[in-house]
């Protein structure tokens, strides 16, 4: 623990205290607009990158083209949900479905390669734990991990909440790290969203500290209801200055519900860049 900590204070005083940079997630934030006009809009509000979630219907080269010309790297985009009608939230530990599941990874995979797309976030799935779910899901992480290596595409697992999503695979933050220790990559990390990881356990910053190493990406949003994350429960003016002093290098995404419309609630963001 020492080593750790003399580690961390010796990159502080190299490198200055990081700051936090924030994502617009376009799976919630202008989504009356086509996802090209989206990007522009993102980087028109001063976001430092965007995020999608199943952006396959659009031509990748205008997507490309539109993260190049506005200069904000996509951070990440989900494997397919799966068959919509029989509720399906993912393929990848579902073992009656490794076919399907494997299509799905290497779809986003080249999707992710086409614009340029820095991580793919696999969606585990809506299933009862079981030794087979778990051997299903660790087989299609380390099939993702080859086919995105090469590439330079990093992975995405995530635990949401037993509330919106019962009996979705992982549901801690426990859970997801023991599942990255055993697909042993350091390709493959965990996005820790404040909502669904308030919601299931709490003790955010404490968590934080303990996981920050297997932490690739945050999601910020108000609890309890997912809107703009300027109040409820979460105190993000005090989280994010305390995840600036860990040294995280990477972005907050801004994966919420607007109130009414994006635009009419986005001065949140500006008054986030004074936190760090």
């Amino acid at each position: 623990m020492k080593i750790m900590y003399l580690i961390l204070f010796k990159n502080l005083m190299l490198n200055g205290i990081n700051e936090m940079k924030y994502s617009a997630n376009l799976g919630l934030l202008w989504t009356e607009m086509k996802l090209e006009k989206a990007i522009f809009e993102a980087k028109k509000n001063s976001f430092d990158a965007v995020e999608l979630w199943w952006p396959y219907e659009e031509d990748p080269k205008i997507i490309r083209n539109a993260s190049e010309k506005t200069g904000l790297p996509i951070l990440c985009l989900n494997t397919v949900k799966g068959n919509l009608e029989k509720g399906d939230f993912g393929l990848s530990a579902l073992p009656n479905r490794k076919k399907e599941a494997k299509e799905a990874i290497k779809k986003a995979a080249e999707y992710a390669e086409k614009i340029r797309c820095k991580n793919i976030h696999l969606l585990a799935g809506i299933v009862d734990f079981s030794p087979s779910s778990l051997t299903t899901l660790l087989d299609n992480l380390k099939y993702a991990r080859d086919i995105c290596e090469p590439k330079g595409i990093g992975i995405l697992i995530e635990p949401k909440n037993r509330r919106d999503i019962p009996k979705y695979f992982i549901s801690t933050i426990e859970q997801g790290c023991e599942i990255i220790d055993l697909v042993d990559s350091k390709n493959v990390k965990l996005i820790f969203d404040f909502y669904h990881i308030q919601i299931n356990q709490g003790d955010l910053m404490r968590n934080i500290e303990k996981y920050i190493s297997f932490i690739g990406h945050f999601q910020i949003a108000s609890m309890p209801q997912r809107n703009e994350p300027i109040d409820g429960e979460i105190n993000y003016k005090w989280v994010i200055p305390q995840i600036d002093k860990l040294g995280y290098n990477g972005y907050a995404g801004a994966e919420y519900k607007p109130k009414t419309n994006t635009n009419d609630g986005i001065a949140w963001l500006k008054t986030f860049r004074q936190y760090s």
